[in-house]
């Protein structure tokens, strides 16, 4: 910081450096950094000496041990590497409250540094010296460890009120505007405007849906910024800046989405109340479902891509769903692209699954296209398609891709037992496994399935304008209606890739037959 003082001259007295950090007088008033550093340097001047180099740890604490002062180590370093005559300091209390920091202080006054404040001149040298000092260390100290109990208390008392204890604004909460490099604490500011929370709101309500619905948070990520940048309102983040992957995430898993305030109480308990004074962005049910979604998956992996006849086919040995799932392990397709399979998976959440039966994804893909195509060409069934009702069938391919979706990641879920035990899985698998419910319920209900784009005479045109488009709900609904109990045999051999293994009419067909 540069200071209207003239630069130190050899043989001009001591050149003290300046350390300022935020303080309050005795009785409370505050007072700045830009305050101290004119006090102290008018201080040096009229004892003598000459104004070194200025240092100042705004709002931060010299008490807690978590927190880092950058310029006070930069000082320390000059002090300790003789640089500088010496430190001068508004009080005590401004340079340290921890008594091992004072300490090295005193070890640097054995080699000559001097230590003023605006009170006086601490003697380092005598005993005396080093005796007051130490215990004007000891009281701020003291001091600090009483401010910390009472303003822990404080925070506990405002949080059971459901009062949030300050610090930065949450997304979509109300709160005050950040603040410029030059602000200090006591200055005015001003609050975000009613408007601007209110459009914040709206999109984590929107980001919070879509990715219940199944869209990837690294594509909300993209478009959000797309839209931060077009100056939409309500897209940025509270400082103004784009989204990440992982600031979005945890945005949208604070409590306070739901209305909700945790915090962990005197006994040690984490502990829930509302909110105060705000309304929930999302029902907490829904804000539940949400962070379960999130907790089930595994850091790292890339999003999963959408397999046509997953939850579609089922294995004839056991009757379990077969799911798509890449496979790294092996060479991938003459495109280059990773080769991927449907695999009778054994999952650790029900262990029903036999884990005995897989082929080849495109293999599987192909061979029941032209199935369907081969059966629905036929003009009765085409007729009987167009006369059914599209929203129903749209539906029910929704529903069933959303309930493998909530399988997998109970799955997934159930496979970090080991790491965060029982309890806790437990309570993170409570609302999937209540979604996974109503979604069955939901699907039990609705009459027969529709296909919606499909619902026309030419289904090869149906079937073609879908994986155009990348419909693939309406080509599971082609499927299903073509082959509502597909089954895949196991396979007689290794690397089997038979079509008969296709069991077209299902596996009590089969057994029948």
């Amino acid at each position: 910081m540069a200071l209207p003082y003239p630069l130190p001259v050899p043989g001009g007295g001591p050149a003290l450096d300046i350390y300022a950090r935020l303080s309050r007088a005795v009785n409370g008033e505050l007072i700045k950094v830009t305050d101290q550093i004119e006090l102290c340097a008018d201080q040096i001047l009229e004892r003598g000496g000459q104004v070194g180099e200025v240092f100042m740890d705004n709002s931060l604490s010299a008490w807690n041990p978590r927190v880092v002062r950058p310029q006070w180590n930069t000082l320390m370093d000059r002090i300790e590497s003789g640089a500088t005559d010496g430190v001068m300091v508004y009080d005590a209390r401004r340079f340290t409250r921890k008594i091992i920091e004072g300490e090295r202080l005193i070890d640097a006054a054995e080699r000559g540094v001097r230590v003023w404040s605006y009170g006086g001149e601490y003697r380092l040298t005598t005993a005396d010296g080093r005796a007051a000092f130490r215990e004007d260390m000891v009281k701020a100290a003291a001091e600090s460890d009483k401010t910390s109990e009472r303003v822990k208390f404080g925070k506990r008392r405002k949080a059971r009120r459901g009062r949030v204890k300050g610090g930065h604004r949450s997304f979509a909460m109300p709160g005050w505007l950040p603040v410029g490099p030059e602000w200090e604490p006591g200055d005015d500011r001003e609050r975000v405007p009613a408007e601007q929370v209110e459009a914040e709101r709206a999109v984590a309500r929107e980001c919070i849906e879509r990715l219940l619905a199944g869209e990837s948070t690294r594509s909300l990520v993209a478009e959000l910024n797309l839209r931060v940048r077009a100056g939409e309102l309500g897209c940025a983040t509270t400082t103004g800046g784009e989204w990440t992957v992982l600031t979005l995430s945890r945005t949208l898993q604070r409590p306070a989405m739901a209305g909700i305030l945790t915090f962990v109480d005197s006994d040690g308990e984490e502990k829930s109340v509302p909110l105060a004074g705000v309304d929930p962005v999302v029902p907490q049910q829904q804000w539940e479902e949400l962070c379960a979604l999130f907790a089930a998956r595994r850091h790292g992996r890339p999003p999963t891509p959408t397999y046509l006849l997953t939850g579609v086919m089922v294995c004839e040995r056991c009757g379990s769903p077969m799911r798509g799932h890449p496979r790294k392990g092996l060479a991938p397709y003459p495109d280059g692209s990773m080769r991927r399979e449907y695999r009778c998976r054994r999952n650790t959440a029900t262990d029903l699954a036999c884990g005995r039966n897989g082929i080849d994804m495109r293999l599987a893909d192909e061979v029941v296209r032209s199935a369907v195509l081969a059966r629905l060409g036929d003009p009765k069934h085409a007729g009987r398609m167009a006369a059914r009702t599209a929203a129903v069938s749209e539906r029910r391919a929704r529903l069933e891709a959303e309930i493998a979706r909530w399988d997998d990641e109970a799955s997934a879920l159930s496979q970090k037992t080991l790491t965060w035990g029982v309890a806790r899985v437990d309570r993170q698998m409570a609302p999937i496994l209540a979604k996974i419910t109503a979604l069955r319920a939901e699907l039990e209900a609705l009459d027969e399935e529709d296909t919606p784009r499909a619902a026309r005479a030419n289904v090869v045109a149906a079937w073609t304008g879908a994986e155009r488009d990348g419909d693939v709900a309406t080509l599971r609904a082609l499927v299903r209606y073509a082959f509502p109990n597909l089954a895949l045999a196991c396979p007689a051999r290794r690397g089997d890739s038979s079509t008969a293994r296709f069991l077209w009419n299902g596996r009590e067909a089969a057994a029948a037959a």
